[in-house]
């Protein structure tokens, strides 16, 4: 979900990648073993926004590994027939990867010499745009390991306004068909991703029109952008979003003969805008850690990019300019320390199971990372929950971490004192969750939850009380 640029489609955006070292998926067709999961983020250098390498070193500080953005085809052939790299793009993306960090580049958008500025459909457009993508795949080499072909076809972004309206899924199929073999060709060791489509999230008709088509022929991975922050949704939370994801992925697995298909997020965000559909900016950082949390949960989810990295301006009515986990000059939002406390443990951790329990919003889901248990524990709806551990047998101190605060060491230890029962409980440790996740890390193999009691933030009758008292004064 972008702002479109009104003149000759260069509107771009920018998006965020793997890990370094990324797997190439093999073809779909193949089941492959779980590769390191991407932490990404989407920027818009490409459309000339941020400082290149002060935006990538606070990237790199927070634990992001890729961005994600784009080399639009408008912009490498000014001149019919002659393709010439921009000196802006080749510097953006060698500065990334030249810092270790992966770049994602999505082939997109139309060209004014063919089809009048409209999607590529013509045979001579199709060639144009093959052409095009070739040159890109050749120039960068090794510097950029992963392409997705076009961005959010099936609604029209980025293109001229009247040919805004969605992109059927026969002709985007006809143009992967063209373009991914001549890519592959160029470069065997790139993975291309196909559907970036949106829908918003409310469907994948779209979608599964374009596998119907086989294009998983033509292709090493699907993605998707998997927004649900507006007031149109009526679940807006990361547990419903992942809900949705795991539809999608049926899907593809139907397709596929049973097999998972490899799956990438390539934008995805609460946006903290003030009008309707905005997120407060706390919330905000608590959704994205648990949405890449849940990520890692589901062993054909390859990566997660958030839209985006940096507002695109001051607005504070104005979703597109609140996407950031930081502001237009760089300033953090809570989100961003967030980033900074899950994104190795999100790339690195190897994730276990959900531990259940008694109450379905309370979610624990339990890692290993470096040769330690680390549990991720919080509340998905509007209650904070005291949840109390047992343990069989003691093995020392525990790490308790709320994302975004500094973490603190605790020895095994509860009594219930406000409860009036005096004794003392070695073997019970208690802490409090809500929104934000917090995880908990050290030796775990003997622990289990033994209660979970809710706590109201601030209890209904001290609110009536305060309120009682105004009025009497």
């Amino acid at each position: 979900m972008h702002k479109t640029l009104e003149d000759l489609v260069i509107v771009v955006f920018v998006f965020a990648i793997c890990g370094p070292g990324l797997a190439a998926p093999e073809p779909t067709t193949a089941q492959t073993p779980r590769s390191r999961f991407c932490v990404g983020m989407c920027t818009h250098f490409s459309q000339n926004k941020g400082i290149v390498e002060m935006n990538l070193q606070s990237m790199k500080n927070a634990g992001i590994a890729a961005i994600r953005d784009e080399v639009g085809w408008s912009s490498l052939e000014r001149t019919r027939g002659r393709l010439a790299m921009p000196d802006r793009y080749d510097r953006y993306v060698r500065r990334a990867a030249g810092l270790g960090l992966d770049v994602l580049l999505i082939l997109d958008y139309a060209n004014r010499f063919y089809d009048d500025g409209d999607r590529p459909r013509s045979a001579e457009a199709v060639e144009g745009f093959a052409r095009y993508a070739e040159f890109v795949v050749s120039h960068f080499g090794k510097d950029v390991r992963l392409y997705e072909v076009w961005n959010e076809w099936d609604i029209g972004i980025g293109l001229p306004r009247k040919y805004r309206k969605g992109g059927s899924p026969e002709d985007y199929v006809k143009l992967l068909n063209a373009v991914y073999p001549r890519i592959k060709a160029a470069d065997p060791g790139i993975t291309v991703m196909a559907g970036g489509s949106t829908s918003g999230g409310v469907k994948r008709d779209w979608l599964e029109e374009i596998v119907k088509l086989s294009a998983l022929d033509y292709c090493d991975a699907i993605s998707i952008h998997s927004y649900n922050y507006s007031d149109k949704f009526p679940e807006r939370s990361p547990e419903s979003c992942l809900a949705w994801i795991a539809g999608v992925q049926e899907m593809l697995r139907k397709y596929n003969n049973g097999v998972d298909v490899p799956f990438f997020v390539t934008e995805m965000g609460w946006p903290t805008h003030m009008s309707g559909g905005g997120t407060e900016p706390e919330l905000s950082a608590s959704y994205l850690a648990r949405l890449y949390l849940l990520a890692r949960t589901s062993p054909s989810f390859r990566g997660l990019w958030w839209y985006d990295f940096q507002d695109d301006g001051w607005r504070p009515e104005h979703n597109e300019n609140n996407f950031g986990i930081v502001r237009p000059d760089l300033t953090p939002k809570p989100a961003y320390h967030v980033m900074g406390d899950i994104s190795d443990l999100v790339a690195r951790g190897e994730y276990i199971d959900r531990l259940e329990t008694e109450e379905n919003e309370l979610w624990i889901l339990r890692f290993r990372y470096d040769q330690r248990d680390c549990w991720a524990v919080w509340s998905a709806d509007d209650t904070d929950r005291q949840v109390i551990l047992r343990t069989k047998s003691s093995s020392g101190l525990v790490t308790i971490h709320q994302l975004g605060h500094k973490p603190y060491r605790s020895d095994w230890g509860f009594r219930d004192w406000v409860g009036r029962d005096g004794s003392f409980a070695a073997n019970k440790l208690s802490v409090v969750v809500g929104p934000r996740p917090v995880l908990i890390s050290g030796d775990l193999s003997n622990v289990s939850v033994s209660r979970i009691i809710p706590r109201a933030r601030t209890a209904p009758q001290q609110e009536d009380e305060s309120k009682e008292m105004k009025e009497i004064r």
